[in-house]
């Protein structure tokens, strides 16, 4: 039950960012904030947390130490219901969502330093503006 509980909370995280590829494609841009997106990263971060470490469904339960008679079915029945693979499979669409995030994360910190960028440009051009001023002012009223 918790496989499946997993697979749909990746499921509508998935559709939440959809829509952003298929924006960047058509755009070029998208309209999420630094923030968004680092909360974006959290939540796909909690859910990799969620399924690989804070689950039992990747190990043998405990009563199976105490009794290994009943190991074979166990195994038998993870891999009737698929376990592996379905937990393969999800951590492989989180990499993908923790992909996606990680490049709208770089390119709003690229876009925020060409941002500073061109304000350093600025300043550097008002500042030989402003020298230049005073060298012509001192040349045509000398003290």
């Amino acid at each position: 039950a918790k496989l499946f509980v997993w697979e749909a909370r990746v499921d509508v995280t998935i559709k939440e960012v959809k829509h952003i590829p298929e924006r960047l494609a058509a755009t070029g841009r998208t309209e999420l904030t630094e923030k968004q997106i680092s909360q974006m990263i959290g939540k796909v971060f909690i859910e990799r947390t969620e399924v690989n470490l804070h689950s039992d469904i990747l190990d043998s339960p405990d009563f199976l130490w105490d009794d290994d008679h009943h190991e074979p079915s166990y195994e038998l029945l993870r891999e009737h219901l698929d376990v592996p693979e379905r937990v393969a499979l999800l951590n492989t669409r989180l990499d993908i969502l923790h992909e996606l995030l990680g490049i709208l994360s770089n390119q709003l910190s690229n876009h925020h330093s060409t941002k500073l960028e061109v304000i350093v440009i600025w300043l550097i051009i008002a500042e030989i503006i402003v020298t230049l001023f005073t060298f012509v002012m001192e040349r045509l009223f000398p003290k």
